[in-house]
């Protein structure tokens, strides 16, 4: 396998512009440098960030069709998923992993031949390297459940292809074993370099993804430890937004002092997966909002929330996406809001995987699941923040009350899918609670099932399509069967044994 090199100096915006003999490439720091870009270029890609947004947002009850088709994506929004969907190849995000793989274990001997690589810079690529490849293993597991899990790189043709599936389980307690090894090597911040402190892996993107992992584990215990962590730190201070302009400098401006970890595009290297999935000045969107109203009652979104009146409008009998790809003129004050009142982006808004209000709101459901008394107060408050920033015209203490650990829980989830409506978190927030609740009938009928009776879709045929625990996840792409014959298909989609295996 033939590694990229590029002369371009900007390190999040490398281009592969010649090949080399893998043998005449490690030689020195700048090439591990190029190598780790070409992690970061992998998972900036727009088939991974298409299926980001598919694996994540896709199957929620936040979008329906769009204003234009795409047959596969057309599948996945009808809950008429197959083994034949292009949506279930996993081979970008195992690319993605390869890259990190081949950094992992070529960088250590370039330290020993080139006399400038000090052991701190290559602890930070590896760090950087590491964090990278469990990211994209953790995307795996909540996407498909058991994949299989490989650290070793592919070069050349030598080592077997073949690899079984290991549990989720063992997956991910793999992933923070490896993440604790690297923590405390990795930049804190890249000091008059904000583009690289938001788009390169950094100490609190790590804490950030393990507090994710451990939350998905129902290890609630390190799931606050590594929030506070995060929330305890005094370099790269993170801060929210102000409500009067949040959105512009978050999704449109891109790399705010509340981002932690985000995909960097420019205009050589547009973001063309959210372009043509949410629309652009002169792209059809292939999906739209659902009616939120409708599937969670009129008092789920108010009108003047921020997340409402920024995030989608409602033109011509479709909610249009509007976060990432438009902002709303600041000197709109019409209502209701008017597609009009919006200005189209370039195409090159980043991609944000991690953010403070991940955070506030990861920390706050642990608190809930712990269910202590004073948990809940806690999380109550940390809810609160990011529900007084999109209502400033409520009074700040809103949503002080008495909560029992059922209530606190449900004010929680419908937090979280205000706050980051479109951001690729809401299917997985569901398959966590189906996960915790170790079924698929409470989610299914009241989140989901809505959504699908407004697509006219029947709903007799829909339940039966996902009120299964399997169904929750992906099928095995019949490619990646035929390829690899120690693969098992996920239960739900072994509708047939003919797939012919080379």
């Amino acid at each position: 396998m033939a590694l990229t090199t590029s002369g371009c100096q900007d390190f999040l915006t490398i281009y592969p512009t010649d090949k080399v003999v893998l043998e005449d490439f490690w030689k020195d720091k700048t090439d591990v440098e190029s190598a780790v870009g070409s992690c970061y270029k992998a998972i900036s890609s727009d088939a991974f960030v298409r299926r980001l947004i598919v694996w994540g947002e896709v199957r929620s009850d936040n979008v329906i069709y769009g204003q234009t088709d795409e047959t596969d994506l057309t599948h996945v929004l009808n809950a008429n998923i197959t083994p034949s969907n292009s949506y279930a190849n996993w081979g970008d995000v195992y690319a993605a992993i390869n890259y990190c793989n081949i950094v992992i274990e070529k960088a250590p001997a370039v330290r020993d031949s080139d006399p400038n690589f000090s052991q701190t810079e290559l602890n930070q690529f590896l760090a950087e390297a590491k964090a990278i490849r469990a990211f994209c293993y953790f995307t795996l597991v909540r996407t498909f459940r058991d994949v299989p899990y490989i650290t070793q790189p592919y070069t050349d043709d030598t080592r077997a292809f073949a690899v079984a599936q290991s549990s989720a389980a063992d997956i991910l307690a793999a992933l923070i074993a490896d993440l604790k090894t690297v923590e405390d090597n990795v930049v804190t911040e890249y000091s008059q370099n904000i583009p690289y402190t938001r788009g390169r892996i950094t100490q609190k993107a790590v804490w950030a993804l393990m507090a994710d992992i451990c939350l998905w584990q129902q290890d609630y215990d390190g799931c606050i430890t590594y929030c506070d962590k995060v929330l305890a730190a005094t370099s790269n201070p993170l801060h929210l937004l102000p409500s009067s302009h949040y959105f512009q400098q978050l999704f449109f401006t891109g790399n705010s002092e509340e981002s932690i970890f985000e995909l960097q595009y420019d205009t050589h290297t547009g973001n063309s997966a959210v372009t043509a999935l949410y629309g652009g000045s002169s792209t059809t969107p292939l999906l739209c909002c659902s009616s939120l109203s409708d599937l969670r009652g009129t008092g789920f979104m108010r009108e003047k929330d921020i997340r409402t009146t920024d995030a989608y409008v409602l033109s011509s009998g479709a909610y249009l996406i509007k976060k990432y790809v438009a902002q709303r003129n600041a000197a709109t004050t019409t209502t209701p809001i008017k597609a009009t009142d919006f200005s189209w982006g370039d195409g090159t808004c980043n991609w944000i995987l991690y953010r403070l209000p991940d955070i506030y709101l990861m920390k706050a459901e642990a608190l809930v699941e712990r269910g202590g008394s004073d948990d809940i107060a806690e999380a109550v408050s940390l809810v609160s923040l990011t529900y007084d920033r999109a209502n400033p015209d409520l009074d700040p203490n809103t949503l002080q009350g008495t909560y029992n650990q059922h209530t606190a829980r449900e004010l929680v989830m419908d937090e979280r899918q205000r706050e980051f409506l479109f951001e690729g978190k809401r299917y997985f927030d569901l398959v966590r609670l189906m996960r915790r609740q170790g079924g698929t009938q409470e989610v299914v009928t009241t989140y989901l099932i809505t959504k699908y009776v407004t697509m006219s879709l029947d709903q007799s045929t829909v339940m039966s399509k996902i009120n299964d625990p399997d169904a929750i996840y992906m099928p095995i792409s019949e490619h990646e069967l035929r390829l690899n014959p120690l693969l098992v298909q996920n239960r739900f989609y072994q509708t047939s044994t003919d797939i012919v295996r080379n």
